[in-house]
């Protein structure tokens, strides 16, 4: 464990445990969600799409492009309220974030307020751009848990030219004035966390960049992630050769997903299980899908609009999706996913 990960340990997690401990109700909440999961095998972490729709076009992201086979949308707040009241009493956390920018979804933090009213921990991913003054008054009255900013370069032409469409000097003063005003409410929460994606582009810089987001910007600390290239798409693939992505965005020496070796991407980690089996997505429209990696939404069991989820949950179709194909990733799209066991 690296010192960085320590110091966002004594800082945070101890703090995290005093006041679950302190407030004995959502204690023992919690423990009887754990409970649930592990006996009656509900899902502890769902996945929520607020929106499918980005503001900005990132190279690397098939959502604001041509590539996105589905029809795109926006999650009702009665969507949203359907699921809560479906699964409060056993699920553990809700991830706002799937094939677009949640903070596009007027009514996000109302959602997450609402989950947090039921001992729900809740996360929200952004590209950052969207916090503005009054999104910042929002993030902080709704007791949101964790925020994950996305910040990939501290150099302004290299994060604009990844994050396209966006502004880095705009971007950074939001992010800025986001960790000053959680400083003057003197409150743990929102855990606000940098994240920073590893590309051949920044690979040079990710001290620098660990220096300027925990002590210029002001977040809590730094996730540094490996680049995933979305060859899931066909359309992607055929515009974007892998020598090409290789070339332009695989890093040299730092940390990586992939090797490339003799013209072919091979991941350096394979898995042979996946934990998508006591996991799902819910897409904006309602429907509940198999994992992160089915942007296309092409695994979908039923809409949570027309049944209870547990219905769905439990039903013998995605029961054995899950046990029998997801769990041992034997799905046709699990043999591009970024985590798989064979990759070509």
């Amino acid at each position: 464990m690296t010192e960085s990960q320590m110091a966002v340990i004594r800082k945070w997690v101890v703090p995290f445990i005093k006041y679950y401990v302190k407030n004995n109700k959502i204690f023992l909440n919690l423990l009887h969600k754990l409970i649930s999961y592990k006996v009656g095998k509900t899902p502890g972490s769902i996945m929520i799409e607020p929106m499918c729709g980005c503001n900005l076009k990132c190279p690397l992201c098939t959502t604001p492009h041509k590539y996105m086979t589905r029809k795109q949308g926006m999650m009702s707040y009665e969507t949203f309220q359907k699921l809560l009241d479906d699964v409060s009493e056993f699920a553990l956390t809700f991830n706002f974030n799937f094939a677009g920018e949640p903070l596009l979804n007027p009514n996000l933090f109302k959602m997450v307020k609402a989950a947090n009213e039921h001992n729900i921990f809740t996360v929200v991913d952004t590209n950052s751009t969207l916090i503005s003054k009054q999104k910042t008054k929002e993030i902080l009255d709704s007791n949101l848990n964790l925020i994950a900013v996305s910040m990939d370069s501290a150099d302004p032409v290299i994060f604009e030219q990844f994050r396209a469409g966006a502004n880095f000097t705009k971007t950074t003063e939001r992010i800025k004035n986001l960790c000053e005003a959680k400083k003057e409410q003197k409150s743990p929460f929102p855990l606000i966390m940098g994240e920073v994606i590893v590309s051949r582009e920044n690979e040079g810089q990710l001290k620098v960049m660990y220096d300027w987001l925990m002590n210029e910007i002001g977040v809590d600390g730094v996730w540094f992630k490996t680049i995933c290239f979305p060859l899931h798409s066909e359309g992607f693939r055929d515009d974007h050769p892998v020598p090409d992505l290789v070339e332009k965005y695989l890093p040299l020496k730092a940390r990586k997903r992939y090797n490339f070796v003799n013209g072919k991407l091979e991941l350096k980690n394979p898995i042979t299980r996946c934990s998508w089996k006591q996991k799902c997505v819910i897409l904006w429209d309602g429907r509940v899908g198999a994992c992160c990696y089915d942007y296309d939404g092409t695994y979908t069991f039923g809409n949570l609009n027309e049944q209870h989820f547990l219905d769905i949950w439990n039903s013998q179709k995605y029961r054995y999706y899950r046990e029998r194909l997801i769990r041992h990733k034997k799905l046709k799209l699990c043999e591009r996913c970024a985590y798989s066991i064979d990759f070509s």
